[in-house]
């Protein structure tokens, strides 16, 4: 059953135009992840749909839908929104969006400040939904997890591919390979046939003249014979430029520089750990008896949403209590509000300020973050959040730093930004401390964690799958966090029902069913 139909959705700015896509379709039961880099329109899209957005788009609705965006406070007088955290945020716009029960929902970054354990809870409403949904998501283990289908959305066209994130990566690679091979082949192609028109030119050229052997007279007497053949080399000329022309353009497939950051830090640090602590507390959130941050290593902080994370960050970037740090330390700190961008300045001009790196490094540093040669002039008042992100990192990895805190590095960025970043901490020849929500990403940088769980810190000195591996099991899903959602979700029905009860429904029921409700989420908590 078809739940939704767009037809001519074209959005213009100007001369630019940012989407130009013929027809898009929602059936029941799609499961479609949208995907693109950042700044390529992906909620612009969903905002045309929507009709939020002037455009040319002929939309048809034929089922109710439910729109999740990445600003809204959900409306209700039960919740303190002013007291949660981002995470509690989120899933108490998500309880609200699945309360509603449209078929249809459009998912605008749901995961972002979501712990693992609530992200997988999502996986799992969404794999239950009855309907469909499209999900704009930059975690990737979510998209291959819940999608079936892909919408790809790259310089205003649409590309549908039939499978999870990864099999969409793979067929990506794919047209990548076969592009690369149309390409040698054009090059070989129009080599042969220059090197022959070049060939061919010469042997025109060299008819104009008597051969070294011949004398005047004999040339004359044959000149009108070799006039013949040079008229016809000068036509076979011809057909060679003509399919020199004629020939198909196949271009380069773009490819980022995957150079080593193989420079040496400013001033490396000697001592086994960066610091040592002892004895941190905060009232209520933790109590860490001991805490090392070990030289060279990539560490990530994971935990539960709420658990003080980012607050045990400001505290050690503080070195408030008994903290002693190596005296080579000089810490650089990414903070995930970004509110110190200077607007006016251009990426180059940010970035450039605070190192001391050769610009071609520089350069190279800003291009596996995406920024192209042209791109780095461009000023960061117009920038997009997903490329704040990256230039505030890239000031970070090219700096005059030896250690890095990074607080959610990986929020707002795109697949291809976030494969670099992968590389570029892996390459980095500092010390990297940092919490991120997205799994892949901890999965491929860590060398130890440190997990924030029961009010203390433990240690382990390997990555994400070893951690596992240790534990002897698979990451599992808290069934205690599942039947907290369940029944937050139930609350949520209550209150609008109660509110606006329908003909002939008992409130004094309601209200009962409502207040066991709230008793069964107390003990839980």
């Amino acid at each position: 059953m078809q739940l939704m139909r767009a037809m001519n959705i074209v959005y213009s700015i100007g001369e630019r135009t940012l989407l130009d896509i013929g027809e898009l379709s929602i059936h029941q039961g799609d499961r479609i992840g949208l995907v693109g880099k950042n700044g390529v329109g992906k909620t612009l899209l969903l905002r045309c749909l929507l009709e939020e957005e002037e455009s040319s788009a002929n939309v048809d609705f034929y089922s109710e839908w439910s729109w999740f965006r990445q600003l809204d406070s959900p409306e209700s007088a039960q919740v303190n929104w002013g007291s949660m955290s981002g995470g509690e945020k989120t899933m108490e716009k998500l309880s609200c969006i699945f309360s509603e029960g449209k078929q249809l929902l459009f998912l605008d970054e749901p995961t972002n400040n979501l712990d693992w354990r609530r992200i997988e809870l999502l996986e799992q409403k969404l794999k239950q939904h009855k309907g469909a949904f499209v999900i704009v998501s930059h975690d990737r283990a979510l998209l291959d997890n819940v999608c079936t289908t892909i919408w790809e959305l790259e310089a205003g066209k649409m590309s549908v591919y039939s499978g999870d994130y990864s099999f969409y990566t793979e067929l990506k690679e794919l047209e990548r390979k076969q592009q690369y091979m149309e390409y040698e082949n054009y090059l070989r192609e129009k080599k042969r046939l220059t090197e022959r028109l070049t060939a061919k030119r010469t042997q025109a050229k060299g008819m104009r003249k008597p051969p070294a052997r011949m004398s005047n007279s004999e040339w004359q007497l044959g000149k009108n014979k070799a006039a013949g053949k040079q008229k016809k080399v000068e036509r076979v000329t011809k057909v060679i430029e003509r399919r020199i022309e004629r020939l198909e353009k196949v271009d380069k497939p773009f490819e980022w520089d995957e150079m080593k950051m193989d420079y040496v830090l400013a001033e490396p640090i000697h001592s086994k750990n960066i610091f040592t602590a002892k004895d941190l507390e905060i009232t209520d959130l933790f109590t860490i008896p001991v805490l090392k941050l070990k030289t060279g290593s990539k560490t990530a902080l994971i935990g539960d949403n709420g658990c003080g994370k980012t607050t045990l960050l400001k505290q050690l970037l503080r070195k408030d209590g008994d903290i002693t740090f190596s005296k080579q330390a000089n810490i650089g700190h990414f903070d995930q509000t970004l509110e110190k961008l200077p607007e006016t300045k251009t990426v180059f001009e940010y970035v450039s300020e605070s190192s001391s790196l050769p610009e071609h490094f520089l350069r190279v540093i800003l291009g596996r973050l995406r920024f192209t040669q042209d791109e780095v002039h461009k000023k960061i008042g117009i920038l997009s959040g997903g490329e704040r992100v990256k230039v505030a990192l890239a000031r970070l990895l090219t700096g005059d730093f030896n250690v890095l805190v990074l607080d959610e590095p990986t929020n707002h960025i795109d697949f291809e930004a976030m494969e670099a970043l992968e590389n570029l901490v892996q390459d980095y020849p500092g010390t990297i401390l940092y919490v991120s929500h997205d799994r892949r990403f901890v999965e491929a940088t860590a060398t130890k964690l440190w997990i924030m769980e029961n009010k203390t810190v433990t240690s382990f000195d390997g990555s994400y799958n070893e951690y596992l591996d240790s534990q002897n099991r698979p990451a599992q899903v808290n069934e205690t966090l599942y039947d907290k959602m369940t029944l937050e979700t139930k609350l949520t029905e209550l209150i609008s029902r109660i509110s606006v009860p329908r003909p002939g429904e008992d409130v004094s029921a309601l209200e009962r069913e409502y207040d066991e409700i709230l008793e069964k989420l107390k003990q839980i908590k």
